[in-house]
């Protein structure tokens, strides 16, 4: 475990599996970790943010060429995994007893080595399953990394800065600030090609008959819009990167 501070605010690197220990001993306000993790340890956090990286899926696999086709044919089985809980919570839902081996990595090659049926474990291309000769037959859970608080801790100013300057930087992504002026005969038709997120910004200039108009819009649009804009009579047009866009 490392320990740092950086502005204000220490925090520690912890190896996965273990970072939820610090949350049960109250050692720790927020954190970031994966949803498989929180939901594997049954850890009592709050998640505040889906962080939109680090994705994955929690997958029932089996080899290509067994008799295996659906998880009920995995009844009397035995799989491999790391994450037993789940995997005890999901079969037992499903009315399917099976045996569980707890392997700490590599659980693809289980099956191969003949110390399971089958794996329950984490997917990203599924390229590592399919180097192993396996195949998803069933997907248990969507997992990503994501920000997490201490239930204790929710109404912590800190903590409530932490989820909204990254709320922030993801709401921001791929947008832009787009400024122009626009003769004020025109704003009705440079409204309708506008696509903003709540409708232009619309303020006087000094320049008699002249209105600037600010709005955000996704850089997906952009290629064409300011096109659109500039043939709609849109003049001085400029486009600004956006760090953080709060709601």
């Amino acid at each position: 475990m490392l320990q740092q501070t950086r502005k204000g605010y220490p925090f520690f690197l912890q190896e996965h599996g273990t970072s939820l220990n610090t949350f049960t001993k109250n050692a720790a306000q927020a954190g970031i970790t994966g949803i498989d993790l929180v939901e594997e340890t049954g850890a009592d956090v709050e998640i505040l943010v889906r962080l939109g990286f680090g994705k994955a899926r929690l997958v029932v696999a089996a080899p290509i060429y067994s008799r295996i086709k659906t998880i009920y044919d995995l009844e009397g089985k035995t799989i491999a995994t790391e994450f037993r809980r789940i995997t005890e919570r999901f079969f037992k839902e499903k009315g399917i007893n099976i045996d569980i081996i707890e392997v700490a990595g590599a659980c693809e090659i289980a099956p191969s080595i003949g110390i399971a049926d089958a794996i329950v474990d984490l997917v990203s291309t599924g390229t590592t399953l399919k180097l192993n000769g396996l195949k998803v037959i069933e997907e248990i859970m969507k997992t990503e990394a994501a920000l997490i608080a201490n239930k204790k801790e929710l109404n912590n100013f800190k903590v409530q800065a932490l989820k909204t300057a990254i709320q922030s930087v993801i709401n921001a992504k791929g947008m832009v600030y787009l400024m122009m002026n626009v003769p004020e005969d025109r704003l009705d038709k440079i409204k309708r090609i506008t696509p903003g997120l709540k409708g232009p910004t619309v303020m006087k200039v000094d320049a008699d008959g002249m209105l600037a108009v600010h709005v955000v819009v996704h850089e997906d649009h952009l290629f064409e819009l300011v096109e659109k804009l500039k043939n709609a009579g849109a003049r001085d047009i400029l486009v600004v990167p956006i760090q953080r866009l709060i709601f």
